[in-house]
């Protein structure tokens, strides 16, 4: 069985937004392009899809169809009670931000053993069971 992979937010963020000052967006591009079936939840398209229409400023067709591609392509891993109690127990021990908690408890509860994620600690592993991953290190 294939390692389950979840992907942050910002990495998709990179990888959606061409950016051609920044090779962080095009690193980010070629390395979800060659995952299968990556492991994202709704907090991810909720956060991307606001900040593509407010940042990026993609009109509603153009966002439809990113959120299409996402359903698509990815397993979108649903949020249930004992993940919030999870990242409420993951704020005490590891001192993550909400948000990130929400996102380590997330991957946590879908089984991935590897988060990919630009903006947590590169190499932490957390439970023994999942290691954050920033795909983007020494790229810039």
């Amino acid at each position: 069985m294939p390692a389950r992979l979840f992907i942050d937010t910002n990495i998709w963020l990179y990888a959606l937004i061409p950016n051609a000052d920044d090779p962080n967006h095009a690193l980010a591009a070629e390395f979800i392009l060659g995952l299968t079936r990556p492991v994202i939840n709704s907090q991810v398209i909720r956060e991307a899809s606001s900040n593509l229409l407010k940042k990026a400023g993609i009109g509603e067709v153009k966002l439809r169809a990113i959120i299409q591609d996402w359903y698509r392509a990815c397993e979108v891993h649903p949020s249930n009670a004992a993940q919030h109690m999870l990242a409420s127990e993951l704020r005490q021990r590891y001192a993550f931000s909400y948000w990130d908690s929400l996102i380590v408890a997330a991957a946590l509860d879908a089984g991935c053993t590897t988060l990919f994620s630009e903006d947590m600690q590169h190499g932490q592993i957390i439970d023994g069971r999942l290691t954050i991953i920033n795909p983007l290190v020494g790229s810039s």
